[in-house]
């Protein structure tokens, strides 16, 4: 499998740097906001797959247009996940 491009590797935090007792600082909680608002995106755009139901798809069309949607939101799992 080829390597994405737009990987970026996050070096690991000197020794003593991290303290999970600490207060978060705004850039923490910001960045936190912005994960959730990007998980509330992937759950909608799952939703809006899985309100489809396969048997009601009669065309190529149909399938072909539920196929790409479905193999988009794998996708983004696929390239984390198979750790191969």
């Amino acid at each position: 499998m080829a390597t994405p491009s737009n990987v970026i590797h996050v070096p690991e935090p000197e020794p003593g740097s991290y303290n999970q007792n600490r207060a978060a600082g705004k850039l923490l909680q910001s960045q936190t906001l912005h994960l959730r608002e990007a998980l509330i995106q992937h759950l909608n755009d799952l939703v809006s797959v899985l309100a489809i139901d396969p048997r009601s798809l009669k065309t190529e069309g149909d399938v072909s247009g539920y196929v790409k949607k479905a193999t988009a939101i794998l996708h983004t799992h696929a390239a984390v996940s198979s750790g191969k």
